[in-house]
């Protein structure tokens, strides 16, 4: 991922008024920490400032809370961004929209419903619905990962050519692996309108992800739910998906896309047949990739942190929490 350049180091501030060089040189220290804690002689190397100088401009940071004083590692990012973030996200027309069929998701299927956007070549994530699962994403909005490597990124790429699919495949694996089997599962996904991830790997989390698509038709956003995957059996997988595809219609319709366009033949849950020949081919082939897989934390992040076991009365044999409190409702 390319690391901001501060605006003072490209442009010069010779004519600019000592006022607008405060506020310009301010923003500049918001954006060298953005990228992790500094402590004070590191954050004005960083700028090119005397440490009196940006010792100043810290100061005024921190009295307004857009900075905040991190133990041992110096100046982080503070609350003030984090309320100024909630409000850009609340004026958000797609989040916007989303929202309410997120929740809705989420409260059906008890399990965490989150919303993606491809950007640079990355799946961000701009929204995230906790469930009522004891399943912790570890995935903070605002971060990506790699659009191969997981089902909503592949929900993104889902109106590529095969040629296209094999291209980003390189660029995330790079060119001497094998697309053949990526491809392979891309076809399923497109055909069925959504992909999955039934999860069978060390982290056991299962994800299945829908296109949004907008006025034109083309895709903006992918939704996605993820869970244990204990709960994602072959039996709910069809399901599931149906209920996944059927909110990523909701909300491309509420965007302008007109209704009878929305169904492609993978929203019926009577495909179960396509998902259990597709999920044993995944395994066969390897194609679900651990969180361990994932390039280093700056180009991409693992979606979910590991699932424990949670019992659930709804499934027969279900393995039973380690204590009562930590039983799931």
């Amino acid at each position: 991922m390319k690391r901001s350049v501060p605006l003072s180091q490209t442009q010069d501030l010779a004519g600019v008024s000592p006022v607008s060089q405060t506020l310009v040189r301010g923003l500049d220290v918001l954006e060298v920490v953005a990228a992790g804690p500094l402590a004070l002689p590191a954050l004005a190397n960083r700028l090119g400032l005397a440490r009196s100088t940006a010792h100043r401009l810290a100061t005024a940071l921190l009295e307004r809370r857009y900075l905040t004083l991190v133990p041992r590692q110096g100046y982080g990012l503070g609350p003030k961004l984090l309320e100024l973030g909630s409000c850009a996200q609340n004026q958000t027309a797609l989040v916007r929209v989303a929202r309410a069929h997120m929740e809705s998701l989420a409260e059906q299927s008890h399990d965490t419903v989150h919303l993606s956007i491809g950007d640079a070549g990355t799946a961000l994530l701009l929204e995230r619905i906790p469930g009522r699962r004891r399943v912790l994403p570890s995935l903070r909005i605002g971060e990506r990962m790699l659009l191969t490597q997981g089902a909503i990124g592949q929900a993104l790429l889902l109106d590529g050519s095969e040629d296209a699919w094999r291209e980003t495949f390189a660029q995330d694996c790079g060119t001497a692996a094998s697309s053949a089997a990526f491809v392979d599962s891309m076809r399923t996904f497109a055909h069925i309108g959504y992909a999955f991830d039934p999860g069978d790997t060390d982290d056991r989390i299962a994800t299945i992800a829908a296109p949004v698509r907008g006025a034109s038709g083309t895709i903006v956003a992918a939704i996605g739910l993820s869970t244990a995957s204990q709960y994602l059996h072959e039996d709910r997988l069809a399901a599931a998906g149906a209920d996944v595809a059927g909110a990523a219609a909701a909300i491309s319709q509420d965007l302008g896309r007109p209704s009878p366009s929305l169904s492609p033949s993978g929203f019926d849950a009577s495909n179960a047949s396509v998902h259990r020949i597709e999920r044993r081919s995944m395994l066969d082939r390897g194609l679900s990739h651990k969180n361990g897989e994932f390039r280093s934390p700056e180009h991409a992040k693992p979606l979910e942190a590991g699932a424990q076991p949670v019992h659930d009365p709804a499934i027969k044999n279900s393995p039973r929490a380690s204590s009562q409190k930590d039983g799931v409702t």
